[in-house]
């Protein structure tokens, strides 16, 4: 783990790894000395290390003072599920494992209830000199962990262990925007031309108005842009939020893409067929046009998709598009094509989601309304 300034989740973070570690190690990166009080009383080695405004860096030091066969690693605001537990000491039992991918769960919503699709990071790896990260923020592995396991015979799985992670509320959300804007300006000053950094650059700074995101946003979709003619995407999961940004934006007139929206919905459409935010996008956009049987369509898919789980859960996304809005959206689809019993039966459904009752509700009124008036 590395610390700053404990918000006051630390003890709790501990405590979910205290029954299944050999050894806690704490890298201190600011003076704390509750924090480093909690992490005595749970026997962890706390060591001090001034900040240098990069996350890589504190945590391979972290990584480097490790004793023992595998790796897991934490953030103080985030904790392991207790019923991963077992799971855990079974992944460790793996020969021909070098990494386990570990689903960050996102509790920021109501009720601590999940706000964004989980996200599968490789938390969870050998102890191996050569596994080191790269990156101010939002680290990552460097060599690609799959490059690493191909080369040693070994593999990177998938698990369903689970930690949980509050660290994005809505209340503190802002100043980490803003840092991690900050580190990835000084990451792209060291090592211009990182797509990773110029999209989710871009992404930080238009949730906070930064105008600037548009510079990066054009340097991320010039490097994109001529792979278009590929049939399959880049390996660059993040590209899937770069189109979705780069559509919203144009729709608004505030960006150029060189492209139509519709050439722009092709591409989302093949590249990634399955990732909700892109066919909800598309069936906005159909909608808008008039071609609701289209917009229909896509929403159908929406809903098939969500209905066997079968969509992808990474770039992360937020749920609520899963939820009510769905059904309220298609019921208004299928009212416009004439279809009441089907409306009907979608605003039922939608009428299920506490969010989305109220106006479910409302619309199966009127329609009941008009319906009546379509018989006499």
């Amino acid at each position: 783990m590395i610390v700053g300034q404990d918000t006051g989740t630390l003890r709790r973070a501990l405590a979910s790894v205290a029954q299944i570690a050999d050894e806690i190690i704490l890298e201190a990166t600011a003076d704390d000395f509750g924090a480093e009080n909690i992490a005595t009383s749970f026997g962890v080695r706390v060591f001090n290390r001034p900040w240098a405004d990069d996350f890589a860096a504190a945590r391979n030091d972290a990584f480097a003072r490790a004793t023992k066969d595998w790796i897991f690693w934490l953030d103080a605001d985030e904790r392991l599920d207790a019923r991963s537990l077992y799971e855990m000491k079974a992944c460790l039992a793996k020969a021909d494992a070098l990494a386990w991918l570990v689903n960050i769960v996102d509790c920021s919503g109501p009720r601590d209830s999940p706000r964004f699709s989980s996200t599968p990071l490789p938390r969870l790896f050998r102890r191996i000199p050569e596994l080191r990260l790269a990156g101010r923020v939002h680290e990552h592995f460097d060599p690609d962990l799959n490059v690493t396991a191909h080369r040693l015979g070994l593999d990177v799985r998938s698990s369903t262990i689970n930690i949980f992670h509050d660290g994005y509320s809505l209340d503190r959300e802002t100043e980490k925007l803003r840092r991690n804007a900050r580190l990835m300006e000084l990451e792209l000053h060291d090592r211009p031309g990182q797509l990773l950094y110029q999209i989710r650059l871009s992404q930080a700074l238009l949730k906070i108005s930064d105008t600037r995101a548009y510079d990066f946003l054009r340097q991320a979709w010039e490097q994109v842009r001529p792979l278009a003619g590929q049939s399959e995407p880049p390996l660059e999961p993040l590209i899937a939020e770069l189109i979705d940004s780069v559509i919203v934006r144009q729709s608004r007139g505030e960006f150029d893409s060189g492209c139509n929206i519709d050439a722009l919905h092709a591409l989302a459409a093949r590249w990634y067929p399955h990732w909700p935010p892109l066919i909800w996008r598309r069936a906005n956009w159909q909608f808008k046009q008039g071609r609701i049987t289209e917009a229909a369509e896509s929403l159908e898919r929406l809903v098939h998709l969500a209905g066997n789980g079968t969509f992808d859960r990474v770039p992360s996304f937020d749920r609520r598009i899963l939820g009510g809005e769905i059904h309220v959206n298609l019921g208004i689809c299928y009212a416009r094509l004439g279809r009441f019993k089907d409306a009907s039966g979608c605003f039922a459904l939608a009428a299920q989601d506490p969010d989305w009752s109220n106006i479910a509700m409302h619309n199966i009124e009127v329609l009941s309304k008009s319906e009546v008036r379509s018989q006499v």
